[in-house]
């Protein structure tokens, strides 16, 4: 018999409640004022999902169900250069043990909801003059940057991937001074009982120097030779990495950068392409091992991903492998998690403009263990998965 979870007591109205209405509010009197131009869409991702694990004592255990993530958005232009957004989504599982709508500054953990809750994943103004090379937005948004592949993964920000519903709170500068290349710079709010997705513990943020935290990078999309994504990122953590445990209160600041490129060529005449991409990442401040439980010393700081990908290898179909290497002092990916190789093989069917059909599947291994561990950690997944997008 499962046992089921606590439900959790409603909330009062909070204060981040009250700006996210706020906003809200704000967006429809403008936009009712200036006769703004509304539209909606959204999607439905939904499939079957199955994984098998084998612990470090050897003890096995596997689960599947049925998973869906549904997500509604409110789009409009509000005029002057003005323009607003909002989107509910939520996270459904067979295997839910609840249902809850979670309004908060901080996410549940690092893949963002849980099963049976939904949220307010967007909710933001954005300022865009029509003649300027730059914009800026301000509020609740999606914020991610993969590799230009089939699985679209990152080892840094890459808000809600696969079925999870993540998201960024703060403020997005966009600035493209020329044709080639656009930056990017976010200051984000995190809050001090937890992120809103993507950072791992030992990452915390209970000191007040660690509330505000910082992202930039720059991308071009424009193709070089076989290139055709290049892209650099700077992370920036003040006081939030606890090297010791989040219960130590010494804290040190994390810092990390990242590259990516994606390279594309032509196989023979059928329109199959190849495409090669790779993604490398460092953080010159990281945990103990202790904290991590993978041994002792400092944890390591170099990870890395690498893709292999055939484009339309028949028409509409695409195919694609990867493998990465994550250190255990890395804790800023959705897609990986710290101290774990991966390997997967996906297949991705665009069947129409509307929908799409994926089949994935996955190992993950744990790399460092503590001496006297009797086995790595490994996981086994595979999921089939349809999206509709209206």
């Amino acid at each position: 018999m499962r046992t089921r979870r606590p439900r959790r007591a409603s909330c009062p109205v909070l204060p981040h409640r009250k700006r996210l209405a706020g906003m809200v509010v704000l967006a429809l009197s403008v936009g009712g004022a200036n006769a703004a131009e509304w539209s909606t869409s959204g999607d439905v991702r939904f499939g079957y999902v199955a994984s098998e694990t084998r612990a470090r004592s050897g003890a096995e255990s596997d689960a599947d169900s049925l998973r869906a993530r549904v997500r509604f958005r409110v789009r409009g232009d509000l005029g002057s250069g003005w323009h607003f957004s909002g989107r509910a989504a939520a996270r459904l599982d067979t295997d839910q043990d609840d249902e809850e709508f979670w309004m908060r500054t901080y996410a549940p953990g690092p893949a963002g909801l849980e099963n049976g809750q939904g949220t307010i994943d967007e909710a933001y103004l954005e300022y865009r003059p029509s003649d300027a090379p730059w914009s800026v937005r301000m509020g609740r948004f999606q914020a991610a940057w993969g590799l230009d592949d089939v699985m679209k993964k990152s080892l840094d920000q890459n808000d809600s991937p696969n079925f999870d519903v993540t998201w960024t709170d703060g403020v997005w500068l966009q600035w493209r001074p020329g044709e080639d290349w656009t930056t990017h710079f976010i200051v984000r709010h995190n809050d001090r009982r937890g992120p809103t997705g993507n950072l791992r513990q030992p990452l915390a943020f209970s000191d007040s120097d660690s509330r505000i935290g910082v992202f930039a990078a720059a991308e071009s999309k424009t193709p070089v030779g076989p290139l055709i994504q290049r892209m650099v990122t700077v992370n920036w953590l003040p006081s939030a990495l606890h090297p010791y445990g989040v219960a130590d209160p010494r804290t040190e600041d994390y810092f990390a950068v990242t590259g990516k490129a994606t390279a594309q060529w032509p196989l023979g005449a059928s329109g199959t392409q190849f495409r090669l991409g790779g993604e490398l990442g460092y953080a010159p401040n990281t945990p103990r091992r202790e904290t991590m439980n993978s041994g002792t010393g400092d944890a390591d700081s170099l990870s890395w991903q690498a893709s292999f990908n055939f484009m339309d290898i028949a028409p509409e179909h695409d195919l694609g492998f990867v493998y990465g290497r994550v250190a255990d002092g890395w804790l800023l990916s959705s897609d990986f998690p710290a101290n774990r190789k991966l390997a997967e093989v996906r297949w991705a069917w665009q069947v129409s403009q509307a929908w799409q059909l994926h089949v994935r599947l996955r190992r993950r291994d744990e790399i460092d263990l503590p001496a006297g561990t009797g086995h790595p950690r490994r996981d086994d997944d595979l999921y089939v998965r349809a999206t509709w997008r209206f």
